[in-house]
Protein backbone atom coordinates (compact mmCIF):
# COMPACT_ATOMS: atom_id res chain seq x y z
CA UNK A 1 0.00 0.00 0.00
CA UNK A 2 1.62 3.32 -0.76
CA UNK A 3 1.39 6.24 1.42
CA UNK A 4 2.03 9.99 0.72
CA UNK A 5 1.74 12.99 2.92
CA UNK A 6 0.12 15.55 1.40
CA UNK A 7 -0.05 19.68 2.01
CA UNK A 8 -3.45 21.25 2.64
CA UNK A 9 -5.03 24.19 4.13
CA UNK A 10 -8.13 25.24 5.15
CA UNK A 11 -9.85 28.74 4.79
CA UNK A 12 -12.48 29.79 6.66
CA UNK A 13 -13.89 33.40 6.02
CA UNK A 14 -17.11 33.93 7.95
CA UNK A 15 -18.88 37.58 8.64
CA UNK A 16 -16.84 38.11 11.72
CA UNK A 17 -13.83 36.27 11.74
CA UNK A 18 -11.30 34.64 8.63
CA UNK A 19 -8.48 31.90 9.97
CA UNK A 20 -6.12 29.50 8.31
CA UNK A 21 -5.22 25.98 9.17
CA UNK A 22 -2.31 24.18 7.28
CA UNK A 23 -2.37 20.37 7.78
CA UNK A 24 -0.74 17.30 6.33
CA UNK A 25 -2.63 14.43 5.58
CA UNK A 26 -1.59 11.32 4.88
CA UNK A 27 -2.77 9.50 1.20
CA UNK A 28 -2.86 5.53 0.86
CA UNK A 29 -3.32 4.23 -1.81
CA UNK A 30 -5.00 0.84 -1.99
CA UNK A 31 -4.74 -0.06 -5.62
CA UNK A 32 -4.12 -3.87 -6.37
CA UNK A 33 -4.37 -6.42 -9.35
CA UNK A 34 -8.48 -6.66 -7.93
CA UNK A 35 -9.55 -3.45 -7.59
CA UNK A 36 -9.01 -0.15 -9.13
CA UNK A 37 -7.30 2.52 -7.77
CA UNK A 38 -8.71 4.20 -4.90
CA UNK A 39 -6.87 6.31 -1.98
CA UNK A 40 -8.18 7.26 1.51
CA UNK A 41 -7.10 9.78 4.16
CA UNK A 42 -5.94 7.87 6.53
CA UNK A 43 -4.22 10.30 8.90
CA UNK A 44 -4.60 13.92 9.62
CA UNK A 45 -2.53 16.65 11.65
CA UNK A 46 -3.21 20.21 12.02
CA UNK A 47 0.67 21.48 11.68
CA UNK A 48 -0.59 25.04 12.10
CA UNK A 49 -3.26 27.17 13.03
CA UNK A 50 -3.51 30.76 12.62
CA UNK A 51 -4.74 33.61 14.87
CA UNK A 52 -8.33 34.60 14.70
CA UNK A 53 -8.61 37.92 12.75
CA UNK A 54 -11.62 40.06 11.61
CA UNK A 55 -12.52 39.33 8.35
CA UNK A 56 -11.16 42.59 6.33
CA UNK A 57 -14.40 44.17 4.34
CA UNK A 58 -14.75 46.73 1.90
CA UNK A 59 -18.31 47.18 3.34
CA UNK A 60 -20.86 45.42 5.12
CA UNK A 61 -20.93 42.32 2.58
CA UNK A 62 -17.82 42.43 0.17
CA UNK A 63 -14.36 40.88 1.33
CA UNK A 64 -11.21 42.88 0.95
CA UNK A 65 -9.71 40.39 -1.23
CA UNK A 66 -6.25 42.61 -1.14
CA UNK A 67 -6.23 42.73 2.47
CA UNK A 68 -6.81 39.29 2.73
CA UNK A 69 -4.40 38.66 0.32
CA UNK A 70 -1.39 40.29 2.35
CA UNK A 71 -3.30 38.19 5.45
CA UNK A 72 -2.60 35.12 3.78
CA UNK A 73 0.83 35.71 2.84
CA UNK A 74 1.71 36.97 5.80
CA UNK A 75 0.34 33.38 7.19
CA UNK A 76 2.02 31.26 5.18
CA UNK A 77 5.30 33.00 6.34
CA UNK A 78 4.50 32.34 9.37
CA UNK A 79 3.34 28.41 9.10
CA UNK A 80 6.67 28.20 7.08
CA UNK A 81 5.54 26.81 4.07
CA UNK A 82 5.44 28.32 0.21
CA UNK A 83 2.72 28.81 -2.20
CA UNK A 84 4.15 25.64 -4.31
CA UNK A 85 3.98 23.08 -1.66
CA UNK A 86 0.16 23.60 -1.12
CA UNK A 87 -1.35 20.67 -2.97
CA UNK A 88 -5.00 20.68 -1.93
CA UNK A 89 -7.19 22.70 0.19
CA UNK A 90 -10.61 23.81 0.96
CA UNK A 91 -11.93 27.65 1.22
CA UNK A 92 -15.38 27.96 2.77
CA UNK A 93 -17.19 31.23 2.84
CA UNK A 94 -20.17 31.91 5.60
CA UNK A 95 -22.50 34.36 6.05
CA UNK A 96 -22.65 37.62 4.86
CA UNK A 97 -19.09 36.97 3.25
CA UNK A 98 -20.73 34.46 0.71
CA UNK A 99 -21.56 36.56 -2.13
CA UNK A 100 -21.27 35.60 -5.50
CA UNK A 101 -18.70 38.71 -5.86
CA UNK A 102 -16.48 37.50 -2.79
CA UNK A 103 -16.27 33.78 -4.21
CA UNK A 104 -15.57 35.11 -7.64
CA UNK A 105 -12.81 37.01 -6.20
CA UNK A 106 -11.42 34.11 -4.21
CA UNK A 107 -11.28 31.68 -6.58
CA UNK A 108 -9.68 34.31 -9.06
CA UNK A 109 -6.96 34.81 -6.14
CA UNK A 110 -6.24 30.77 -5.41
CA UNK A 111 -6.21 30.50 -9.48
CA UNK A 112 -3.27 32.50 -9.49
CA UNK A 113 -1.12 29.96 -6.93
CA UNK A 114 -0.64 26.56 -6.29
CA UNK A 115 -3.06 23.95 -4.80
CA UNK A 116 -6.60 22.21 -6.15
CA UNK A 117 -9.17 23.65 -3.81
CA UNK A 118 -12.59 22.87 -3.19
CA UNK A 119 -14.41 26.31 -2.68
CA UNK A 120 -17.87 26.21 -1.00
CA UNK A 121 -20.09 29.36 -0.23
CA UNK A 122 -22.15 27.80 2.20
CA UNK A 123 -25.75 29.48 3.16
CA UNK A 124 -26.67 29.22 6.73
CA UNK A 125 -27.71 25.31 6.13
CA UNK A 126 -24.51 24.21 4.56
CA UNK A 127 -22.33 26.28 7.19
CA UNK A 128 -24.36 24.79 10.08
CA UNK A 129 -23.87 20.98 8.37
CA UNK A 130 -19.88 21.99 8.33
CA UNK A 131 -20.20 23.08 11.86
CA UNK A 132 -21.72 19.82 13.11
CA UNK A 133 -19.28 17.78 11.41
CA UNK A 134 -15.91 19.79 12.52
CA UNK A 135 -18.08 20.21 16.39
CA UNK A 136 -17.84 16.31 16.51
CA UNK A 137 -21.95 16.59 16.51
CA UNK A 138 -22.52 14.12 13.32
CA UNK A 139 -19.51 11.84 14.95
CA UNK A 140 -21.54 11.75 18.38
CA UNK A 141 -24.67 11.28 17.01
CA UNK A 142 -23.43 8.01 14.75
CA UNK A 143 -21.84 6.60 18.70
CA UNK A 144 -24.81 7.14 20.30
CA UNK A 145 -27.74 6.64 17.87
CA UNK A 146 -28.73 9.63 19.70
CA UNK A 147 -30.82 12.99 18.11
CA UNK A 148 -27.69 15.59 18.61
CA UNK A 149 -28.71 19.39 17.60
CA UNK A 150 -25.07 21.65 17.48
CA UNK A 151 -26.09 25.50 17.84
CA UNK A 152 -23.29 27.09 15.82
CA UNK A 153 -23.10 30.47 17.24
CA UNK A 154 -21.23 33.26 15.79
CA UNK A 155 -21.21 36.72 15.18
CA UNK A 156 -24.63 37.00 13.41
CA UNK A 157 -26.68 34.05 13.47
CA UNK A 158 -27.19 30.46 15.43
CA UNK A 159 -26.77 27.58 12.92
CA UNK A 160 -28.17 24.53 13.97
CA UNK A 161 -28.07 20.84 12.48
CA UNK A 162 -29.78 18.01 14.26
CA UNK A 163 -28.18 14.69 13.33
CA UNK A 164 -28.39 11.48 13.74
CA UNK A 165 -26.69 7.83 12.74
CA UNK A 166 -23.58 10.18 11.46
CA UNK A 167 -26.10 12.31 8.95
CA UNK A 168 -27.54 15.88 9.11
CA UNK A 169 -31.43 15.39 9.06
CA UNK A 170 -32.54 19.14 9.57
CA UNK A 171 -31.20 22.41 9.65
CA UNK A 172 -32.45 25.76 10.53
CA UNK A 173 -31.22 29.54 11.50
CA UNK A 174 -31.91 31.90 14.26
CA UNK A 175 -31.03 35.48 14.57
CA UNK A 176 -28.56 35.03 17.83
CA UNK A 177 -25.13 36.17 17.81
CA UNK A 178 -22.55 38.38 19.59
CA UNK A 179 -22.12 40.96 17.51
CA UNK A 180 -25.79 41.48 16.67
CA UNK A 181 -25.61 44.19 20.03
CA UNK A 182 -21.82 46.68 19.43
CA UNK A 183 -21.30 48.93 22.62
CA UNK A 184 -18.03 50.65 23.68
CA UNK A 185 -16.25 50.08 26.93
CA UNK A 186 -18.50 52.57 28.60
CA UNK A 187 -21.59 51.15 27.44
CA UNK A 188 -22.99 53.41 25.28
CA UNK A 189 -24.72 51.07 22.03
CA UNK A 190 -23.60 51.62 18.60
CA UNK A 191 -25.02 49.26 16.76
CA UNK A 192 -28.61 47.24 17.64
CA UNK A 193 -29.59 44.62 14.06
CA UNK A 194 -32.85 45.26 13.01
CA UNK A 195 -33.46 41.43 13.01
CA UNK A 196 -34.08 42.00 16.98
CA UNK A 197 -36.53 44.85 16.86
CA UNK A 198 -39.72 42.17 16.77
CA UNK A 199 -38.01 39.98 19.40
CA UNK A 200 -37.30 42.60 21.86
CA UNK A 201 -40.63 44.19 21.07
CA UNK A 202 -42.52 41.36 22.05
CA UNK A 203 -40.41 40.91 25.21
CA UNK A 204 -41.61 44.74 26.38
CA UNK A 205 -37.70 45.73 25.73
CA UNK A 206 -35.96 48.20 24.01
CA UNK A 207 -32.36 49.07 22.83
CA UNK A 208 -31.49 52.13 20.51
CA UNK A 209 -27.70 53.13 19.15
CA UNK A 210 -26.79 55.57 21.03
CA UNK A 211 -28.49 54.70 25.00
CA UNK A 212 -25.96 53.94 27.16
CA UNK A 213 -27.18 50.17 28.30
CA UNK A 214 -26.87 49.15 32.09
CA UNK A 215 -25.44 45.83 32.88
CA UNK A 216 -29.04 44.38 33.64
CA UNK A 217 -30.47 44.81 30.86
CA UNK A 218 -27.78 43.38 28.46
CA UNK A 219 -28.06 40.64 30.48
CA UNK A 220 -31.95 40.30 30.23
CA UNK A 221 -31.39 40.09 26.34
CA UNK A 222 -28.77 37.73 26.62
CA UNK A 223 -30.79 34.96 28.73
CA UNK A 224 -33.98 35.59 26.46
CA UNK A 225 -31.77 34.82 23.40
CA UNK A 226 -30.07 31.92 24.96
CA UNK A 227 -33.27 30.54 26.20
CA UNK A 228 -35.50 31.78 22.72
CA UNK A 229 -32.81 29.16 20.70
CA UNK A 230 -32.36 26.41 23.09
CA UNK A 231 -36.27 26.45 23.77
CA UNK A 232 -36.98 26.56 19.68
CA UNK A 233 -34.20 23.73 19.21
CA UNK A 234 -36.40 21.59 21.89
CA UNK A 235 -39.60 22.45 20.15
CA UNK A 236 -40.79 24.02 23.07
CA UNK A 237 -41.78 26.76 21.10
CA UNK A 238 -43.21 26.30 17.86
CA UNK A 239 -42.29 29.66 16.03
CA UNK A 240 -40.03 32.38 16.91
CA UNK A 241 -39.47 36.17 15.37
CA UNK A 242 -35.52 35.07 15.41
CA UNK A 243 -35.99 32.68 12.50
CA UNK A 244 -33.93 33.64 9.44
CA UNK A 245 -36.65 31.57 7.46
CA UNK A 246 -39.45 29.60 7.90
CA UNK A 247 -39.08 25.78 8.90
CA UNK A 248 -41.08 22.63 10.08
CA UNK A 249 -40.30 21.04 12.58
CA UNK A 250 -39.86 16.75 12.40
CA UNK A 251 -36.95 16.10 15.16
CA UNK A 252 -36.36 16.77 18.80
CA UNK A 253 -32.75 16.08 19.85
CA UNK A 254 -31.56 14.44 23.13
CA UNK A 255 -28.49 16.63 23.60
CA UNK A 256 -27.61 19.79 22.80
CA UNK A 257 -24.09 21.16 21.98
CA UNK A 258 -22.72 24.73 21.20
CA UNK A 259 -19.85 25.59 18.96
CA UNK A 260 -18.51 28.91 17.45
CA UNK A 261 -17.08 32.09 18.45
CA UNK A 262 -19.75 32.03 21.52
CA UNK A 263 -19.27 28.47 22.56
CA UNK A 264 -15.91 29.29 22.98
CA UNK A 265 -16.75 31.49 25.66
CA UNK A 266 -18.29 29.68 27.35
CA UNK A 267 -15.29 28.16 29.10
CA UNK A 268 -14.56 31.59 30.62
CA UNK A 269 -16.23 32.75 34.11
CA UNK A 270 -19.16 35.34 33.71
CA UNK A 271 -18.63 38.98 33.03
CA UNK A 272 -19.34 41.42 35.81
CA UNK A 273 -19.32 45.00 34.24
CA UNK A 274 -20.56 46.05 31.06
CA UNK A 275 -16.44 46.83 30.64
CA UNK A 276 -15.85 43.19 30.54
CA UNK A 277 -18.67 42.48 28.24
CA UNK A 278 -17.70 44.76 25.80
CA UNK A 279 -14.15 43.41 25.42
CA UNK A 280 -14.70 42.32 21.80
CA UNK A 281 -17.21 45.25 21.31
CA UNK A 282 -20.24 43.42 21.60
CA UNK A 283 -22.24 40.99 23.73
CA UNK A 284 -20.51 37.80 22.91
CA UNK A 285 -19.27 36.91 26.27
CA UNK A 286 -22.74 37.49 28.25
CA UNK A 287 -24.36 35.37 25.63
CA UNK A 288 -22.31 32.55 26.10
CA UNK A 289 -22.79 32.96 30.06
CA UNK A 290 -26.15 32.86 29.16
CA UNK A 291 -25.87 29.55 27.31
CA UNK A 292 -23.91 28.10 29.58
CA UNK A 293 -26.30 28.45 32.52
CA UNK A 294 -28.83 26.74 30.41
CA UNK A 295 -26.46 23.69 30.70
CA UNK A 296 -26.08 23.02 27.28
CA UNK A 297 -22.77 21.69 26.43
CA UNK A 298 -20.01 22.87 24.86
CA UNK A 299 -19.03 21.38 21.80
CA UNK A 300 -15.73 19.28 21.36
CA UNK A 301 -14.20 22.12 18.60
CA UNK A 302 -15.64 25.58 18.94
CA UNK A 303 -13.89 28.58 17.01
CA UNK A 304 -11.83 26.00 15.27
CA UNK A 305 -14.92 23.48 13.99
CA UNK A 306 -13.84 24.29 10.87
CA UNK A 307 -12.86 22.54 7.73
CA UNK A 308 -9.15 21.55 7.64
CA UNK A 309 -8.77 20.60 4.35
CA UNK A 310 -9.67 18.55 1.19
CA UNK A 311 -7.64 15.20 -0.05
CA UNK A 312 -7.64 13.23 -3.21
CA UNK A 313 -8.87 9.98 -4.20
CA UNK A 314 -8.19 9.22 -8.15
CA UNK A 315 -10.20 6.26 -9.93
CA UNK A 316 -10.77 5.39 -13.25
CA UNK A 317 -13.62 4.56 -14.45
CA UNK A 318 -14.36 1.74 -17.21
CA UNK A 319 -15.36 2.74 -20.09
CA UNK A 320 -17.77 -0.16 -20.86
CA UNK A 321 -20.18 1.32 -18.37
CA UNK A 322 -20.15 5.26 -18.65
CA UNK A 323 -22.73 7.04 -19.78
CA UNK A 324 -21.35 10.59 -21.09
CA UNK A 325 -24.12 12.73 -22.67
CA UNK A 326 -22.88 16.16 -22.06
CA UNK A 327 -19.74 18.23 -23.84
CA UNK A 328 -19.23 19.81 -20.35
CA UNK A 329 -16.51 18.40 -19.26
CA UNK A 330 -13.93 18.78 -17.53
CA UNK A 331 -16.00 19.54 -14.23
CA UNK A 332 -14.74 21.03 -10.69
CA UNK A 333 -16.13 20.66 -7.44
CA UNK A 334 -19.42 19.41 -8.15
CA UNK A 335 -20.84 18.01 -4.24
CA UNK A 336 -22.06 14.60 -3.67
CA UNK A 337 -25.29 13.98 -2.35
CA UNK A 338 -26.18 10.35 -1.45
CA UNK A 339 -29.94 9.09 -2.29
CA UNK A 340 -30.04 5.73 -0.86
CA UNK A 341 -32.26 3.26 -3.82
CA UNK A 342 -33.49 0.39 -1.51
CA UNK A 343 -33.66 0.26 2.52
CA UNK A 344 -37.23 -1.82 2.62
CA UNK A 345 -37.18 -5.45 1.84
CA UNK A 346 -38.59 -5.07 -1.61
CA UNK A 347 -37.87 -1.99 -3.72
CA UNK A 348 -40.22 0.60 -3.46
CA UNK A 349 -40.56 3.44 -5.44
CA UNK A 350 -42.08 5.60 -3.31
CA UNK A 351 -40.56 5.46 -0.49
CA UNK A 352 -37.09 6.05 -2.90
CA UNK A 353 -39.46 9.15 -4.47
CA UNK A 354 -39.69 10.59 -0.47
CA UNK A 355 -36.05 10.21 0.03
CA UNK A 356 -34.80 11.89 -3.57
CA UNK A 357 -37.11 14.53 -2.51
CA UNK A 358 -35.94 15.24 0.56
CA UNK A 359 -32.13 15.00 -0.49
CA UNK A 360 -32.54 17.00 -3.67
CA UNK A 361 -34.69 19.79 -1.75
CA UNK A 362 -31.95 20.01 1.20
CA UNK A 363 -29.28 20.41 -1.44
CA UNK A 364 -31.20 22.78 -3.04
CA UNK A 365 -30.70 25.21 -0.58
CA UNK A 366 -27.42 24.31 0.44
CA UNK A 367 -25.61 24.32 -2.68
CA UNK A 368 -25.33 27.84 -4.76
CA UNK A 369 -26.42 27.85 -8.09
CA UNK A 370 -24.46 25.85 -10.42
CA UNK A 371 -24.65 23.73 -13.13
CA UNK A 372 -24.61 20.72 -12.34
CA UNK A 373 -25.43 21.84 -8.93
CA UNK A 374 -24.05 18.63 -7.32
CA UNK A 375 -24.12 14.51 -8.33
CA UNK A 376 -26.58 12.20 -7.34
CA UNK A 377 -25.19 9.27 -5.96
CA UNK A 378 -27.22 6.24 -5.59
CA UNK A 379 -26.28 3.49 -3.17
CA UNK A 380 -27.52 0.59 -1.26
CA UNK A 381 -28.47 -0.74 -4.62
CA UNK A 382 -30.11 -3.85 -5.02
CA UNK A 383 -30.43 -6.54 -8.25
CA UNK A 384 -32.10 -4.06 -10.45
CA UNK A 385 -34.65 -5.22 -13.12
CA UNK A 386 -35.27 -3.24 -16.05
CA UNK A 387 -38.36 -2.27 -14.89
CA UNK A 388 -37.09 -1.19 -11.44
CA UNK A 389 -34.47 0.76 -13.32
CA UNK A 390 -37.34 2.57 -15.81
CA UNK A 391 -38.66 3.43 -12.28
CA UNK A 392 -34.92 5.14 -11.07
CA UNK A 393 -34.56 7.25 -14.24
CA UNK A 394 -38.10 8.59 -13.74
CA UNK A 395 -38.13 9.76 -10.26
CA UNK A 396 -34.44 10.98 -10.35
CA UNK A 397 -35.30 13.38 -13.50
CA UNK A 398 -38.23 14.34 -11.78
CA UNK A 399 -37.21 15.30 -8.87
CA UNK A 400 -33.87 16.84 -9.84
CA UNK A 401 -36.02 19.00 -12.59
CA UNK A 402 -38.30 19.98 -9.60
CA UNK A 403 -35.80 21.26 -7.09
CA UNK A 404 -33.00 22.19 -9.97
CA UNK A 405 -35.35 24.39 -12.19
CA UNK A 406 -32.61 25.96 -13.59
CA UNK A 407 -30.14 22.93 -14.38
CA UNK A 408 -29.53 21.66 -17.53
CA UNK A 409 -26.82 19.00 -16.55
CA UNK A 410 -27.89 15.79 -14.89
CA UNK A 411 -24.70 14.19 -13.07
CA UNK A 412 -25.50 10.73 -11.93
CA UNK A 413 -23.21 8.36 -9.56
CA UNK A 414 -23.86 4.44 -8.64
CA UNK A 415 -21.83 2.01 -7.08
CA UNK A 416 -23.30 -0.83 -9.12
CA UNK A 417 -22.09 -1.58 -12.66
CA UNK A 418 -25.38 -0.01 -14.15
CA UNK A 419 -24.77 3.52 -14.86
CA UNK A 420 -24.71 3.17 -19.12
CA UNK A 421 -28.20 1.36 -19.06
CA UNK A 422 -29.21 4.36 -16.94
CA UNK A 423 -27.54 7.06 -18.34
CA UNK A 424 -29.70 5.51 -21.60
CA UNK A 425 -32.90 5.77 -19.53
CA UNK A 426 -32.10 9.22 -18.04
CA UNK A 427 -31.52 10.39 -21.25
CA UNK A 428 -34.93 9.13 -22.76
CA UNK A 429 -37.01 10.45 -19.47
CA UNK A 430 -35.85 14.15 -20.47
CA UNK A 431 -34.58 14.61 -23.81
CA UNK A 432 -33.54 18.61 -22.58
CA UNK A 433 -30.75 17.74 -19.82
CA UNK A 434 -27.57 16.84 -20.37
CA UNK A 435 -26.69 13.12 -18.69
CA UNK A 436 -23.53 12.18 -16.72
CA UNK A 437 -23.54 8.56 -15.68
CA UNK A 438 -20.66 6.30 -13.72
CA UNK A 439 -20.57 3.70 -11.82
CA UNK A 440 -17.82 1.91 -9.69
CA UNK A 441 -17.39 5.22 -7.76
CA UNK A 442 -16.65 5.04 -3.82
CA UNK A 443 -17.94 7.90 -2.35
CA UNK A 444 -19.05 9.45 0.75
CA UNK A 445 -21.80 12.21 1.19
CA UNK A 446 -20.45 15.10 1.62
CA UNK A 447 -17.46 14.66 -0.12
CA UNK A 448 -17.02 17.02 -3.93
CA UNK A 449 -16.05 15.16 -7.26
CA UNK A 450 -14.07 16.68 -10.18
CA UNK A 451 -14.49 14.86 -13.60
CA UNK A 452 -12.08 14.72 -16.02
CA UNK A 453 -11.78 14.64 -19.92
CA UNK A 454 -12.29 11.18 -21.64
CA UNK A 455 -8.35 9.26 -21.72
CA UNK A 456 -9.32 6.35 -23.46
CA UNK A 457 -12.33 5.71 -24.94
CA UNK A 458 -15.40 6.86 -23.03
CA UNK A 459 -12.71 5.99 -19.17
CA UNK A 460 -12.49 9.50 -17.70
CA UNK A 461 -10.35 9.79 -14.66
CA UNK A 462 -12.24 10.92 -11.55
CA UNK A 463 -11.24 12.42 -8.65
CA UNK A 464 -13.12 12.62 -5.36
CA UNK A 465 -11.97 15.41 -2.78
CA UNK A 466 -13.12 14.52 1.10
CA UNK A 467 -13.67 17.64 3.38
CA UNK A 468 -10.97 16.65 6.81
CA UNK A 469 -12.15 17.94 10.25
CA UNK A 470 -9.56 18.30 13.34
CA UNK A 471 -10.34 15.56 15.51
Amino acid sequence: MLQKWITSIGLDIGTSTTKLIVSKLLIANQQNQFTLPGCQIIDRRVTYASSIYTTPMLNDVEIDVQRLTVLLEQEYKNAGISLDQVEAGAVIITGETARKQNAESIVHYLAEHAGDFVVATAGADLEGILAAKGSGAIEHSAETNAVIANIDVGGGTANIALCQNGKVIETFTLHVGGRLIRLNSDGFVTYVSSHLTEFLKNNSLTLREGEKATFEKLSSICQLLAEETVNYVNALNQNSSLLVSPHTRFSIPEMIMVSGGVGAMMEKQKPKTVKEVAIHGDVGPLLAYHFQSIQVSQAAETTRATVIGAGMQNTEVSGSTVYIGSKRLPLKNIPIVEIPVQQEEKWNPLMFQERARAACMQASTIFSAEDPPAAIALSHFPYCSYKMLQELAKVISAEFIACFKGAKCLVVLCEQDIAKALGQALAKQRKELEIICLDQIDFTHGDYIDLGLPVAGEAIFVSVKTLAFSS
